[in-house]
């Protein structure tokens, strides 16, 4: 079957509490308007951007759109490697988010409209970037994941938790995350938790850690702001047993990406993570809420091509 030149767009209309299925019409007419020949979709359930990008890579298409926020392409990278018809890095990415966060994007991108955003996917300017790789078990069966921006665990994961249960009563807005943040640091606990990085283990009572492939996560935060999504590494910011107070006194770092300087803040870069944790800690992975520890990290190199912005010069080189 010869490859299929149009793109195959999915469309999750729930995106943005709402977003996705409000804003498609004009985005489809901007496509339309820009030339761009596409199919497209929309996602029905959880997990559904799985499915529609398996059987549109089976049906021969090689170019996939992405119209929602980060878990939605999150499950279409997940997509990517459970079909076996061809190679991954023969799939082009393009994403117009409209979702809460949009934190993959960001790396790529300074373009907001979504003129901007239609324009680069006719332009189709790409770029090869590593994926990561979780298992973790989930009600005492070992599951695997792959992400493309960011994993957290500990007090990250548990924000993205209740962000998610703001999301599925309604909220919507900037200020999801850190609504969500300040409730869940009421009453969160710092773990004991052990990590192995490529064999050198750091451990003792940890708030909170995040393994970015990507510089952002959390709607716009900075978690691990030296990343480069193209090196082959994960970036690692540990969080030790900081205080409610400190945690509030320093939400400007992650901002502002001076996060690492902080004394109780430690950033690692590494290939192979273990984890391993008392009493066990959850995991969140481009946003998505997974199962408990303990958890295994493995990067795949170069092994997705994604559409960036018109304005993107790769800096990331070494």
């Amino acid at each position: 079957m010869s490859p299929n030149n149009k793109w195959f767009a999915i469309v999750n209309p729930k995106a943005g509490s709402g977003k996705g299925e409000s804003d498609w019409p004009k985005i489809r007419l901007l496509l339309e308007e820009k030339g761009v020949d596409f199919e497209f979709r929309f996602t029905e359930r959880k997990f559904h951007a799985v499915e529609l990008s398996v059987w549109a890579i089976n049906n021969s298409f090689r170019k996939l759109l992405v119209i929602g926020g980060d878990g939605t392409l999150n499950e279409v990278v997940n997509g990517l490697f459970i079909q076996k018809s061809v190679s991954p890095s023969n799939i082009l990415i393009g994403v117009i988010g409209v979702g809460t966060g949009n934190d993959w994007q960001r790396t790529y991108s300074s373009a907001k409209g979504y003129t901007e955003k239609v324009e680069a996917i006719k332009e189709a300017k790409s770029f090869l970037q590593d994926v990561g790789v979780v298992r973790f078990f989930e009600s005492k069966v070992q599951q695997t994941r792959y992400f493309a921006n960011a994993a957290g665990l500990g007090f990250d994961a548990a924000v993205a938790q209740n962000t998610n249960k703001l999301k599925e009563n309604g909220r919507r807005g900037k200020l999801l995350y850190i609504l969500s943040l300040l409730k869940t640091l009421v009453s969160y606990q710092s773990s004991l938790i052990s990590l192995s990085i490529d064999g050198q283990t750091i451990g003792g009572t940890i708030f909170s850690a995040t393994l970015g492939i990507g510089k952002y996560n959390g709607g716009g935060m900075m978690p691990t702001p030296n990343a480069k999504p193209d090196d082959g590494l994960f970036d690692i910011t540990v969080i030790t047993n900081i205080s409610r107070s400190g945690v509030l006194r320093n939400l400007g770092r992650l901002y502002n990406g001076s996060i690492l300087n902080h004394p109780h803040i430690s950033g690692f870069q590494g290939k192979e993570i273990t984890v391993s944790s008392r009493p066990p800690v959850n995991l969140e992975a481009d946003g998505e809420s997974l199962g408990s520890s303990p958890f295994t990290f493995s990067i795949i190199p170069k092994c997705i091509n994604v559409v960036v912005g018109a304005d993107f010069e790769n800096m990331f080189e070494s």
